[in-house]
C-alpha cells in the first residue's frame, strides 16, 4: 500500500505522514472542519487501501457523499455510534468493537467524535486508553486517526503529556479571520516534527497552506498560544471568558506558572509606580527564559506610568501596556490584538546597564555650561535608543533681564537641566517624547512660554551645540551669580519689612523617594 498522508496541501511529507501502527490525534474547534479534514484525508488514500470511518454523533455517510468517485480507497466501511451517554462507554471499548467487525490487517481507521464525550476523562484514563489502543494497532498493523471536534483546552493539555503513547498530536482552529494549524508533535518514518505553527486556507478541495505562510515559512513553538495566564485583579471581578483563561491571585504565582509557557498570553496587573522596576526585572527574567513568542501584557490599574516606565517595561519584555483608563471591553480587544505577535526587541544581555540608561541622572535645575555639556555627553554617549529626549535652544525676548527669565522657570524632575550661554537659554528634558514637549514647557514656565521666548528650536543631539563655548564658559556663570544675589536681596528686604511670619504650605512630590 502507498503512503498514508494527512493531505494538507503544501505541507512537507514529514509533517503529515502517518506510519502503520500509529495513533494520531487532531483536535478541531468546529465539527465542519473535522468533516473537511476527514473527507480530504480519505480522498487522498491510495486505491488499494482499506479504510473504516466511525462517526460518533455524526452520520459518516454525510462525510463521504461529496467525495469524488475516482478518489479514495476501493474499500471504505462506515459505522456510526449514538451521540448520548453511551458514547463514552463506546469510546472506551473502541478496540473491542473494531476487533468484532473483523478489521483487515493494515487498514486505515478514522474516528470522529466530540470533545464533550471525553470531558470526564482524566489524564490516567486517557493514558490507559491511548496505551491499550496503540498496542492493539501495532498488533493488527493498522493506523488510527482521531478527529476530535469542540474547544477543549484541558483535554488538549492532557494529551500533550502522552507523547509516548500518541504518534502525533495537532490542533486546527480559527482565529482573527485565519485558520491556524498547530503541530505539537508528529512521528513518522521520516522522523519527528514538533512545535510548529502554520496558517491554512480552505477551499472545496480541503485545507492547504496559505500563500502568506508559503512566502514566509518561519515557525515558532506555539503549543500553548491560546492560553491566557492572568492575574485575577485585571478582570475587575469579571469571570474568565473561557477555560483557556487561568486566573492567579498573586503575581508571583502567575509568573512561576508562566515560566513553563512558550506562546501563551501572560497578563499582569500594575498598581503603583514603586512596582515598575521590580516588575521589569521579573519580566526580563521571564522573557529570557521563555523566548520571544510569549505575549506579556501589563495592565495599569491606577495612573502611575511615565513614558520612561513604559519604555523600561517594553525593553524588559512587555508586548503591550494597557493604560489605566481603558474599559474592560477595550482591554479584551487589546488582548486579542496581541495574539500572534512576537516580541521584537533585542534583549539586553546586561539588565543593570539597561536600568542605568533608563534611570534619570541625579541632577536637575540650572547648571553651569560645562556641567551641562558633560551631563549631555554622559546621557547621549550611553544611549541605545530606548528613550527619546528633548534638547531645546530658547532665545529670550529682549524686554526682560536674564535673571527675570530664570525666576519664571522651575525644573522639578530629575534629569531636566538647563543653562544660559551668551544670552541663549538651553534646556534638556530627560525621557520626553515630542508630543509631550508642549505640556512640559507649560509646566516648567510660570508664564506662557511663547511670551517669554521669541524662538524655540529643537536640536537633534548634543553634537550640534557649540561645544568649546560650553567648556570654556566660567564655572559659576554671571547669570547664576546675579540670580542668586537677586533672590537673596529680595528675601532680606521681605524679612526686614514684615519679619518672620510662619505660613502653612503644601508641597507636591514630583519624584518618588529612592
Amino acid at each position: 500500500m502507498g503512503q498514508v498522508m494527512l493531505a494538507i496541501r503544501h505541507l512537507q511529507d514529514e509533517q503529515m505522514l502517518l506510519r502503520q501502527g500509529g495513533l494520531y490525534w487532531v483536535a478541531l474547534d468546529h465539527a465542519t472542519d473535522a468533516q473537511f479534514m476527514a473527507r480530504q484525508f480519505l480522498s487522498s488514500l491510495p486505491e488499494e487501501a482499506v479504510a473504516t470511518l466511525v462517526g460518533c454523533g455524526i452520520d459518516p455517510q454525510s462525510v463521504v457523499q461529496t467525495m469524488a468517485e475516482d478518489c479514495g480507497p476501493s474499500t471504505l466501511r462506515l459505522f456510526a455510534m449514538s451521540d448520548d451517554a453511551r458514547a463514552r462507554l463506546a469510546f472506551k471499548a473502541l478496540t473491542s468493537d473494531l476487533h468484532r467487525i473483523n478489521i483487515v490487517r493494515g487498514s486505515v481507521l478514522v474516528v470522529m467524535l466530540s470533545a464533550a464525550h471525553l470531558d470526564t476523562f482524566n489524564t490516567q484514563q486517557l493514558e490507559h486508553w491511548c496505551r491499550t489502543t496503540r498496542q492493539w494497532l501495532m498488533g493488527v498493523n493498522c493506523t488510527l486517526l482521531v478527529l476530535c471536534s469542540g474547544q477543549a483546552p484541558l483535554l488538549h493539555e492532557r494529551l500533550l503529556s502522552l507523547n509516548e503513547q500518541l504518534s502525533g498530536l495537532s490542533q486546527l482552529y480559527r482565529q482573527d479571520g485565519s485558520i491556524h494549524y498547530q503541530l505539537n508533535f508528529w512521528h513518522s518514518e521520516l522522523g519527528v516534527c514538533a512545535a510548529q505553527a502554520f496558517e491554512l486556507e480552505v477551499s472545496d478541495d480541503g485545507f492547504s497552506l496559505s500563500d502568506s505562510q508559503r512566502s514566509n515559512p518561519a515557525q515558532t513553538r506555539t503549543d500553548d498560544q491560546r492560553i491566557y495566564l492572568t492575574q485575577r485583579s485585571v478582570l475587575e471581578g469579571a469571570p474568565p471568558l473561557s477555560e483557556q483563561w487561568r486566573l492567579f491571585e498573586h503575581r508571583d504565582e502567575l509568573l512561576q506558572q508562566a515560566g513553563h509557557a512558550r506562546a501563551a498570553s501572560v497578563i499582569v496587573a500594575l498598581e503603583t509606580n514603586q512596582d515598575v522596576e521590580p516588575l521589569a526585572r521579573q519580566l526580563y527574567a521571564l522573557r529570557e527564559q521563555c523566548g520571544p513568542a510569549l505575549k506579556i501584557i501589563v495592565r495599569e490599574m491606577e495612573p502611575c506610568l511615565r513614558y520612561r516606565d513604559e519604555r523600561l517595561l517594553h525593553a524588559c519584555g512587555a508586548n503591550l501596556i494597557v493604560p489605566s483608563n481603558t474599559t474592560l471591553a477595550n482591554f479584551f480587544s487589546m488582548v486579542e490584538s496581541a495574539q500572534g505577535q512576537t516580541w521584537r526587541y533585542r534583549q539586553t544581555p546586561d539588565i543593570h546597564s539597561l536600568f542605568e540608561r533608563l534611570r534619570p541622572p541625579a541632577q536637575r535645575g540650572i547648571l553651569p555650561p560645562r556641567e551641562f555639556i558633560q551631563l549631555l555627553d554622559q546621557i547621549y554617549g550611553g544611549a541605545s535608543g530606548e528613550l527619546a529626549h528633548q534638547l531645546l535652544r530658547l532665545r529670550p525676548r529682549g524686554d526682560l533681564n536674564i535673571e527675570q527669565y530664570l525666576s519664571q522657570i522651575t525644573l522639578r524632575r530629575f534629569g531636566d537641566v538647563a543653562c544660559v550661554l551668551d544670552g541663549v537659554f538651553y534646556l534638556f528634558l530627560f525621557a520626553c517624547r515630542g508630543d509631550g514637549l508642549e505640556p512640559a514647557l507649560g509646566n516648567i514656565c510660570r508664564l506662557p512660554w511663547r511670551d517669554m521666548f521669541s524662538e524655540c528650536k529643537v536640536l537633534s543631539a548634543a553634537d550640534v551645540l557649540p561645544r568649546q563655548d560650553f567648556i570654556d564658559a566660567p564655572q559659576v556663570s554671571e547669570t547664576a551669580r546675579l540670580a542668586t544675589g537677586q533672590v537673596s536681596a529680595d528675601l532680606t528686604r521681605a524679612i526686614v519689612q514684615t519679619g518672620y511670619v510662619p505660613q502653612r504650605i503644601t508641597l507636591s512630590l514630583s519624584e518618588p523617594c529612592s
